[in-house]
């Protein structure tokens, strides 16, 4: 099951309140280490009075199988977000009502193997008439109480009664009934292990019903029971004793099990509504929404919806401020380095080369700087290498390629030399180091001779400063 937050989870405490014949029951919860502990209060107690006038306590009730339902639907969509799209229609059919004239929501219930086709998504519809549901607020402020939430009867004393007894292992496929005997009336909560299957509202200890809805829900509407149920009691008529005896006693010859009453019965659905309000947890839902939602849940919402577009608004101007900043930078930079750049070009030049900059101003110091560089160039050769290194290189480069100069002039920006290679491949080596040494070559090469030589020429004029 999909596990949401509880309608005030952001609250330490609450009340939680089950009418009883007219009466409100009703527990103090306070949350403690991610656990609730509970604790019976009288109405006429002046701080739940004073809470309740002031609006600074909160409270949670709920509206009972009677009142509302809860029903399982299945979508022919893998994800939940798309089969949300189709669950109103799903829902609308299965209504008595008009769908507008309710209060729904629909609770993630997963894909299950026994329950769902594959590729497919159940979830569990909770929705209640809108006049059912204005009507219990009504009934609830007529005792002074403000409820913030309603929840669904079913699915609360279904998960309290889980909480307080677990289903335990190996009972995944268990059947479990949970009986609410009130004052008048009477909720059958019935589900596998762990799984809810469904509520229903029935009168006071009313056995034959509980058979047949126990053989419709559990038993494929067979004749007679058999099979194993594990029985949870809770509400007022659990404390009745003989009440409790005459009912068990009805039920076990056509649906044996363990019996078990829940501690305090009496307060166990005003438990249970308190604790899903402040938990997170399966099952959770509000049937006061929409035109009925609570003004302190409103507000909370548009606090939240406001917090986050603050939130948002703020990191939208930090980064603005973060751009802002970042382009001072690039720019306060970009300055620095054109002065340094400008003060560079200023000394080579020898002069201000006044407001130039980019190509003009690179074109200015170089028409500065050539005529020195001609006259430093016999200063600079001076600490070149011999050309006589250069001619050891070529000699040696004869000797292992076959290479017979008949023609060799040399100097610092020219070179000229001729002669026969053993054959066509053989002079490139020659070429290719006269490049590297910065002359601009080109070979020549001719047909064969009669010894099969081939005859070549490496002519090269220019200043010889970089290969082409």
């Amino acid at each position: 099951m999909t596990e949401t937050r509880g309608t005030i989870g952001w609250m330490g405490s609450c009340y939680g309140v089950d009418f009883q014949a007219g009466k409100p029951v009703v527990v103090r919860a306070e949350r403690t280490r991610g656990h609730v502990d509970c604790f019976p209060v009288s109405v006429n107690d002046p701080a739940f009075v004073e809470g309740m006038r002031s609006g600074k306590a909160l409270a949670a009730g709920s509206l009972t199988a009677g009142e509302s339902f809860a029903y399982w639907l299945e979508a022919p969509f893998p994800a939940f977000q798309k089969a949300l799209k189709v669950f109103p229609t799903l829902l609308d059919v299965q209504l008595p009502f008009p769908l507008e004239e309710c209060v729904y929501s629909f609770i993630g219930g997963g894909r299950d193997d026994e329950g769902s086709k594959a590729g497919t998504t159940q979830a569990i519809a909770v929705a209640a008439r809108i006049v059912d549901v204005q009507k219990k607020i009504e009934s609830f402020l007529a005792s002074g109480i403000d409820p913030v939430s309603l929840d669904q009867e079913g699915l609360a004393l279904w998960t309290q009664s889980l909480a307080e007894v677990p289903a335990g292992k190996g009972a995944e496929s268990s059947l479990r009934a949970v009986v609410y005997l009130g004052i008048e009336r009477s909720t059958l909560v019935i589900g596998r292990g762990g799984k809810f299957v469904s509520a229903h509202g029935m009168g006071r200890g009313n056995t034959a019903q509980i058979d047949r809805l126990l053989k419709t829900q559990l038993a494929g509407g067979q004749g007679g029971g058999g099979a194993a149920v594990q029985w949870m009691w809770a509400g007022p008529g659990a404390a009745d004793a003989t009440l409790l005896k005459k009912l068990e006693e009805s039920l076990q010859s056509r649906w044996p099990g363990p019996s078990t009453v829940h501690d305090e019965p009496e307060t166990f659905l005003a438990r249970a509504v308190a604790t899903r309000a402040l938990l997170p947890g399966p099952l959770r839902c509000n049937l006061r929404s929409g035109t009925l939602l609570h003004p302190v849940i409103a507000g909370r919402a548009e606090r939240e919806v406001a917090g986050t577009a603050l939130t948002y608004l703020v990191a939208g101007l930090l980064l603005c401020g973060v751009n802002l900043t970042w382009d001072l930078m690039v720019k306060h930079r970009e300055s620095v380095l054109d002065k340094e750049a400008g003060s560079l070009a200023d000394k080579l030049a020898g002069y201000h080369v006044a407001g130039a900059k980019g190509s003009i101003r690179l074109k200015i110091v170089n028409d500065a700087l050539n005529p020195r560089k001609e006259k430093m160039k016999p200063f600079m050769r001076s600490f070149e290498p011999s050309l006589a290194e250069t001619i050891g290189a070529m000699t040696d480069l004869a000797r292992k390629n076959d290479l017979n100069y008949e023609t060799l002039s040399i100097s610092r920006d020219k070179i000229n030399v001729s002669g026969t290679a053993g054959n066509w491949k053989k002079c490139e080596p020659l070429k290719d180091f006269l490049k590297q040494k910065g002359y601009t070559v080109k070979l020549e090469r001719k047909e064969s001779l009669a010894d099969e030589k081939v005859a070549f020429s490496i002519a090269t004029a220019g200043e010889g400063s970089k290969n082409e």
